[in-house]
């Protein structure tokens, strides 16, 4: 189906994977939501899966040729339903109801970092919130939640989610939509979700058995701490999300067999790969300036076996540290 849309490079780098889409409706849907607004369609990929799982929807865009390639992609997806209009949400805001907002946060090929040059911008986001009973606004992952916060209305519910490891979008629930006071992290395509409380202080402990990489939805909503407590972990040092500690079995966290560790000292890290007969090494990297291939080839200048393991590099205080692991997939 994704083949046969319509785009243009910069609408498609802003367009929602299929499946973040979905979940999205979804959740309108539970909310008991009949009819929604989507003001800032884009090339209807929001629009086409909100009225895929049965709303009625009204989608606008202040881009004609958006609007064009819409109304045209809900053709190719048989949702022939959805009224398109060309209306800018800054002079023409869309009418009461359900509201989905996804700001533009780039221009031509460029990425923008800050939300005051996203358009709509926060104030006009602001005004189209105001007073509605259900709305969701997607954001950015990149963003810290903290800047996000201070520049938009405060959500009853924030939500990250996750596509097939990668950290996609950063939702503020409203109104119904939402449940009030909760943070979540959520995994996609699987669809599994975690909620607790990001206040709690991060525990920070030495080197245990098992050392897990998390999820960056987990690690983006702010909820590291708590699920390390929740789940008896610990963090190898405050400021980099490595966890460590006993045996958990969970989606959020890849999860690795220590076998040994090492300062990152090629003549160091050379003994250990060579005692483990390493014959490709993986790298996965936190707090480290360096490329993951630029530590693989300083390390591993040729093989010792035939053993496929993985480098976690990490800054420990004022120590660059590589814990060499061993890891276990699920079954």
């Amino acid at each position: 189906m994704g083949l046969d849309m319509f785009f243009t490079k910069e609408f498609l780098e802003q367009a929602s994977s299929a499946s973040v889409a979905t979940w999205r409706a979804e959740r309108f849907v539970r909310a008991g939501i009949k009819k929604i607004h989507d003001p800032c369609c884009g090339i209807g990929s929001d629009s086409i899966a909100f009225a895929a799982a049965g709303l009625k929807v009204r989608a606008s865009d202040k881009e004609e040729v958006a609007v064009h390639f819409a109304r045209a992609n809900a053709e190719v997806c048989g949702q022939n339903d959805i009224t398109f209009l060309v209306a800018d949400v800054d002079t023409d805001p869309p009418p009461a109801g359900a509201v989905f907002l996804d700001p533009a946060r780039r221009r031509g090929s460029r990425r923008l970092m800050n939300p005051a040059d996203w358009s709509p911008s926060p104030d006009t986001i602001a005004k189209v919130l105001k007073g509605r009973g259900a709305a969701g606004l997607k954001l950015s992952p990149a963003v810290d939640l903290e800047n996000l916060l201070e520049v938009y209305p405060e959500p009853k519910e924030i939500e990250t989610v996750s596509l097939k490891g990668e950290a996609k979008e950063t939702l503020f629930w409203y109104g119904k939509v939402g449940k009030k006071g909760v943070r979540r992290a959520t995994l996609l395509p699987g669809g599994e979700t975690w909620a607790g409380d990001p206040d709690m202080e991060r525990p920070v402990g030495e080197l245990g058995k098992w050392i897990y990489d998390p999820n960056p939805a987990l690690v983006r909503s702010g909820l590291l701490a708590a699920f390390a407590h929740e789940h008896g972990l610990h963090l190898l040092d405050w400021h980099i999300g490595y966890l460590t500690g006993g045996k958990v079995v969970t989606p959020f966290l890849d999860r690795f067999r220590v076998l040994g560790h090492e300062t990152l000292d090629p003549r160091k890290m050379k003994v250990l790969l060579r005692k483990h007969k390493v014959g490709r090494l993986l790298v996965r990297k936190r707090g480290i300036a360096e490329r993951p291939h630029t530590l693989e080839k300083r390390f591993l200048t040729r093989s010792y076996g035939d053993q496929t393991l993985t480098l976690l590099a990490a800054r420990i205080g004022d120590r660059h540290i590589g814990v060499l692991g061993e890891r276990e997939t699920p079954k």
